[in-house]
């Protein structure tokens, strides 16, 4: 394990997060995508077509971050219907990903375009907004091919201002966890809310494509993410 980026807000280490996390200190919250043990391989023509995501087995991987951090507030993507929630879940939120995402089973006449944000802990504080989170969707190409380069660069990544919704309402929380970082958003949301925030990736691939994205970022400056997720890839209001 090794840090592969490091700012005054971010830092990103590659390596297995259960040998970094037991060297980590002062961390007041986890948001992640994690994998969710259902053996998932998709995008048809991407670069990552047939690959499957590393530790996506079962959700072992999963529970052990949700249960090493069972005394912070905790927000974890996930779909129940193909696997048990992590135990202790206080509440579930519905990200609503918009008309033009969701594939899941061809045959079927309905586009699973929507995941469940499983939330633990204390901490979350404000205003008592609706439990369907809606904004801006990512664009469904992979970035470099044939576009403009503001596509995705992983199969499972998640807007920006997702993780900053989430982020709102820890008010108290100055250093975020992502154990499961993939191509760095959780990062970049912590970092534009003026936090600390710690990455972990194991995937080479994934890790480099975060280190892309945060030196982009430290080099340009704030909102350089947030303009391009704002640009019209079918967005509907927040």
């Amino acid at each position: 394990m090794k840090i592969v980026f490091q700012s005054d807000l971010v830092t990103l280490w590659h390596g297995d997060c259960r040998e970094v996390i037991p060297t980590l200190r002062d961390i007041d919250a986890v948001l992640c995508d994690p994998p969710y043990g259902i053996r998932h391989k998709s995008s048809h023509g991407a670069t990552w077509e047939g690959k499957q995501i590393a530790g996506d087995e079962n959700t072992e991987l999963r529970d052990w971050v949700w249960t090493a951090f069972a005394d912070k507030p905790r927000a974890m993507f996930g779909i129940s219907w193909r696997q048990p929630p992590p135990p202790g879940v206080r509440t579930v939120l519905i990200w609503d990903k918009g008309p033009a995402f969701g594939a899941g089973d061809l045959r079927m006449p309905w586009k699973p375009s929507w995941e469940e944000i499983y939330i633990g802990g204390d901490g979350w504080r404000g205003r008592r907004d609706e439990g369907v989170l809606r904004g801006p969707c990512l664009p469904s190409w992979e970035s470099g091919a044939a576009h403009d380069g503001n596509g995705r660069k992983h199969p499972h990544q998640k807007p920006t201002w997702l993780f900053a919704r989430l982020i709102e309402k820890l008010p108290d929380a100055r250093t975020i966890l992502d154990p499961f970082a993939g191509s760095g958003t959780t990062l970049l949301a912590a970092a534009e809310a003026g936090r600390q925030a710690v990455g972990v990736e194991v995937d080479d691939g994934y890790c480099a494509a975060a280190v892309a994205r945060l030196e982009q970022w430290h080099a340009q400056g704030r909102l350089f993410h947030t303009a391009n997720e704002s640009s019209s890839f079918g967005a509907a209001a927040p």
